[in-house]
């Protein structure tokens, strides 16, 4: 008698037991080894040192430049141009600044010559800006030129000159930071022609309360020809410095409602609470907390607080 063949049915109980087995060890391997990755990170953090920081408090102001200047205007009618260029230049007294109709325009005395005008010629004086509303001081003031070969008519404007040696003054609204109002009180400014520039002293002339801002007039320290391109003007002033211990962004964090750094002592690692200001670059400077040379763990999200091994 022929038996038919029947194959043997595989154990699938063992098959899964087997899997759920070898998928056990992986998860136990892989925490393993996420537990001795995480305690050697623990024990083998990288350290920064903070470093002297010094941050600038820059306040700009917006307001209006006041200085002399005298109208120039056609003799006669004919085509003028400008042998000197529009400028703004630098002119002797006695200097053909213009040509119209083959006459000769010369400076009456040296300055600044520029063939343009930006409307505010005749009304731009000290007695009206003192006085004028602060929205005014946002209004823009842009010269505009003169053609060169133009056909101008006889009393026409063609040009002006602000005498120098002159003073030039800046009007414009100060608010209360840093120590702007000692140096307010000391009738001197320390300012910038930029944030780049070397700070200068302008002499402070009167001031006057405006609510929380102060309103100012002072003498600048410099007057460049091309200051006379336009009467609108953004002063920069330094209103102090503040020093401390510089050290990245990523070395701070929350802990308990407080802002701190991990800090090394020794071979510990022990949380420190700070305050200071953030920086651009990715930088914090500390002011109370930590000194200039003190070690912190760079990456505080991954750090903790216990022994550590620095070598």
């Amino acid at each position: 008698m022929v038996r038919k063949y029947v194959p043997e049915k595989k154990n699938r109980a063992f098959s899964i037991t087997y899997w759920l087995g070898v998928l056990v060890i992986i998860v136990l391997w892989v925490w393993a080894f996420k537990l001795y990755f995480d305690r050697y990170e623990y024990l083998h953090p990288d350290i920064t040192w903070a470093t002297p920081g010094i941050d600038t408090q820059l306040v700009r102001v917006r307001g209006f430049l006041l200085w002399k200047e005298n109208v120039i205007r056609a003799p006669v009618s004919g085509v003028c141009v400008y042998p000197l260029g529009k400028g703004p230049v630098r002119v002797p007294r006695g200097a053909v600044v213009a040509r119209v109709g083959g006459r000769e325009v010369k400076a009456y005395q040296q300055g600044y010559f520029v063939a343009g005008k930006d409307g505010r010629e005749n009304g731009w004086r000290y007695s009206t800006l003192w006085h004028a509303k602060r929205s005014e001081f946002t209004k823009e003031s842009k010269l505009r030129y003169f053609g060169d070969g133009a056909q101008v008519a006889r009393g026409q404007m063609i040009g002006k000159i602000a005498e120098q040696p002159q003073e030039l003054r800046f009007i414009g609204y100060l608010p209360s930071r840093g120590d702007i109002a000692k140096q307010l009180k000391s009738e001197k400014l320390r300012v910038r022609m930029d944030a780049e520039d070397t700070v200068s002293d302008a002499v402070v002339r009167v001031t006057r309360k405006d609510g929380k801002l102060t309103k100012f007039a002072l003498a600048m320290p410099w007057f460049p020809p091309e200051m006379l391109m336009s009467r609108s003007y953004e002063l920069i002033v330094d209103a102090g410095q503040t020093r401390g211990a510089m050290i990245p962004q990523s070395a701070l964090l929350e802990k308990g409602g407080k802002k701190g750094v991990y800090m090394i002592r020794g071979a510990r690692v022990v949380f420190a609470p700070v305050s200071g200001k953030t920086l651009n670059g990715g930088m914090f400077l500390v002011t109370k907390g930590i000194s200039v040379g003190d070690a912190v763990v760079e990456d505080a999200a991954s750090a903790r607080e216990g022994r550590i091994q620095l070598w």
